[in-house]
């Protein structure tokens, strides 16, 4: 079925950029194993904690600090064809970045000078020492958000893939010569991941070529779109996305350590990429379905096939992978990994008709979806964490995916509704 599906898709010019995408997500999928392996053992249940924490924490901090500014550029950037305009808005969110940075990382010091938990688990200066680089979480966003809308599938691809190139490299480094190192070895692998992706990243930016010409009427129009649109959307992400990555810090706050959220995180890892799916085919057509009155009926039962082969296969090797490649101090990552899978598919298959929303400038009802999934995250949160800890987190991630692809849904059928009728 699904061979016949592609086959009658495959005169569509996006199925080389899906392919390519896609791609990526393939290749960068046994990198961040190996890399996570090594990680895991190097680190031990405690300090992976640690680790997967601090990359909570900065999770957050983006989605509370970027006040809807890279989702005003998507929209500008959607509905612009000018080669040169687009150079200058990439180049004022690049000023707008830089902004967002210094207020981000001055909230972020007062919390690490003031947060007791950090203090009772020895993770102050650690934090207060990473602060300085966490520039480039706010550069994924960045990239993330403006690359669909500019339809830069290719630069995006690279944007996701050198990263884990050089990440995986260093890990190598680290395996090879430095396994036995006897100091903080948390600061190791977060130096790591800082250097690969400042790396990375630089390049990438030198690829933009970014032009800070007609600053301030560019600096206007994102203000524009993000009163009219951007701050809709950060408001929603803000419940959504944010009260989804307060799950993982929420465990460090009930438990002695940090070993429940390595193993929360872990699980997340693992079936991350069920949502690879839907998300990247619902990317390479976002500029498309601009002009779509919905979803093309080919396009959904391939996203819906391949991704349910997906799931099912990671159900079945889950329990044999972890048990052979993390050992059985990991062994409660497979219990979590079979609940969180099915809340991450359902999370892609909601992203896929978000984009199409977000495609369409629906910002308020991507805002209230969000709202309510993040009302429901917050509240299983207080509910499941304090008594089951990573178990507890691991439900509130599958009742959250129940619950945003039911909202998302009934308002891309709404949506559907309106554009045939119009």
């Amino acid at each position: 079925m699904i061979r016949r599906l592609l086959l009658q898709y495959k005169g569509n010019p996006k199925l080389k950029q899906v392919i390519s995408l896609l791609s990526v997500n393939v290749i960068v999928i046994p990198l961040s194993i190996i890399s996570s392996v090594i990680i895991t053992r190097f680190l031990g249940p405690k300090a992976y904690g640690d680790y997967k924490f601090f990359l909570n924490l900065f999770s957050l901090a983006i989605v509370i600090f970027n006040f809807g500014f890279f989702q005003s550029g998507n929209r500008a950037l959607v509905l612009n064809n000018n080669i040169q305009k687009a150079r200058e808005i990439y180049g004022a969110e690049l000023v707008i970045t830089g902004i967002l940075f210094l207020v981000m990382a001055l909230c972020l010091s007062g919390y690490a000078l003031f947060d007791e938990n950090l203090y009772e688990k020895g993770l102050r200066n650690t934090l207060l020492l990473l602060i300085p680089f966490s520039f480039v979480f706010l550069l994924v966003s960045y990239f993330e958000v403006l690359f669909q809308a500019d339809n830069k599938i290719n630069l995006l691809a690279k944007s996701r893939l050198y990263p884990q190139i050089g990440y995986f490299i260093m890990i190598l480094m680290i395996y090879l010569f430095i396994f036995n190192y006897s100091g903080k070895r948390v600061i190791v692998i977060m130096g790591a991941f800082l250097i690969t992706q400042i790396l990375a990243f630089t390049f990438i930016l030198y690829k933009i070529n970014p032009s800070f010409k007609n600053f301030k009427i560019r600096i206007k129009e994102i203000i524009f779109f993000n009163k009219t649109y951007g701050l809709n959307v950060y408001f929603g992400s803000l419940f959504g996305v944010g009260f989804a990555q307060l799950t993982g810090i929420l465990i460090s706050y009930f438990a002695p350590d940090n070993s429940g959220v390595g193993f929360y995180s872990l699980a997340t890892t693992i079936a991350g990429p069920l949502s690879f799916i839907p998300n990247v085919i619902a990317t390479t057509h976002y500029k498309d379905f601009s002009i779509k009155k919905s979803v093309p009926r080919k396009l959904m039962l391939i996203t819906i096939a391949v991704s349910c082969s997906a799931l099912f296969l990671t159900l079945i090797l889950v329990t044999p992978f972890i048990k052979y490649f993390y050992s059985t101090r990991f062994n409660p990552v497979i219990n979590l990994t079979f609940i969180v899978s099915f809340g991450i598919i359902l999370n892609g298959f909601a992203d896929f008709f978000n984009r199409f929303l977000g495609s369409h400038g629906k910002g308020k009802a991507l805002r209230n979806s969000a709202i309510i999934v993040g009302f429901s995250v917050m509240i299983l949160n207080v509910i499941l964490i304090p008594r089951f800890g990573e178990e507890g987190a691991a439900w509130t991630t599958f009742f959250s995916g129940v619950t945003y692809f039911v909202c998302i849904f009934w308002y891309y059928r709404r949506l559907i509704v309106s554009l045939k009728n119009s």
